[in-house]
């Protein structure tokens, strides 16, 4: 716990720096010390050991981070604090934390769900499912015919949080693809769990079965790797389609970069960008969509 007091001791908080448009570099000099803070206490964290921390103290030092990507900084400053020279050479080790602790918190909420006598009930104690929800609603009205398609989840994880929502708020039938054999067993008994099987499947592979899988929207999670070959991938399936097939793709702008390296502009290549809903609140992710320039 030394880590966490620390960082409630010298707590950064927004009005401790005056604001982009005032002074950034003097809020820059105030917020990087931050950022390099904690990189330093991360850097000694392997998978191991932080799999190995309890559930709470997990998503305890998680929130340090979390608070950092926050900040309501504006876009130049979030920009000049990432491309600062060694900010920009901690990202990967922050980035690579931000995805391990997804994919371990997750499976700690796969085995909670699993586990539990109310399923239903566990979800929404979910510390997380505020912003999810936030977000799967935003999805479904800024493309009110998503719901009725018949929508592909790359990268579902272990627990298909999307899927689940789209399921329980709209009825969506959906199916979730999936590279990791215990994200995909995971997944898989979180649905029967829920009892969504007849909904929701579970495909175990990669974005090389999406030729031979029915879906007509498709959604890409942040975390889902590799992107370049993704998208790639669907320029060549979609090329072959009838249609105005929706893909939408979820990325990090703005000081949420700081949490995983956003989509770039040569991932997309070939795709038209129809409309981008940037996060407000605790949501991470911009939601971007997109269908393929024809």
């Amino acid at each position: 716990m030394h880590d966490i007091n620390y960082f409630h001791e010298h707590e950064l908080r927004e009005h401790d720096f005056l604001g982009c448009c005032k002074d950034c570099q003097n809020s820059l000099s105030i917020i990087k010390p931050h950022v390099l803070a904690f990189a330093e206490r991360i850097r000694k964290y392997t998978r191991e050991m932080l799999e190995t921390l309890a559930p709470d103290d997990l998503y305890r030092l998680y929130q340090l981070l979390d608070d950092l990507a926050h900040l309501e900084v504006g876009a130049h400053l979030a920009s000049l604090i990432l491309e600062e020279e060694e900010i920009k050479a901690v990202l990967p080790l922050i980035r690579a934390y931000y995805a391990a602790f997804f994919n371990i918190h997750e499976m700690h909420l796969a085995q909670q769900l699993v586990a539990s006598q109310d399923p239903w009930e566990t979800l929404a104690a979910f510390p997380l499912y505020p912003r999810y929800e936030s977000l799967i609603r935003t999805q479904a009205e800024t493309l009110p015919g998503l719901s009725s398609k018949r929508l592909l989840f790359i990268g579902c994880g272990p627990v298909p949080m999307s899927l689940i929502l789209m399921n329980r708020f709209y009825q969506t039938r959906s199916l979730g693809l999936e590279a990791s054999t215990a994200c995909v067993d995971a997944a898989r008994e979180v649905i029967h769990a829920l009892g969504l099987e007849k909904d929701i499947e579970i495909v175990h592979g990669d974005d090389s079965l999406l030729q031979d899988l029915e879906w007509d929207a498709v959604l890409i999670a942040a975390l889902a790797e590799p992107k370049e070959r993704i998208f790639r991938r669907l320029r060549g399936i979609l090329a072959e389609k009838d249609g105005h097939i929706p893909v939408i793709y979820r990325t990090y702008t703005g000081m949420r970069a700081v949490l995983y390296a956003p989509v770039s502009e040569d991932d997309v290549r070939g795709f038209r960008i129809l409309k981008k809903v940037f996060p407000t609140g605790r949501v991470n992710n911009t939601t971007v969509f997109a269908e393929l320039a024809r």
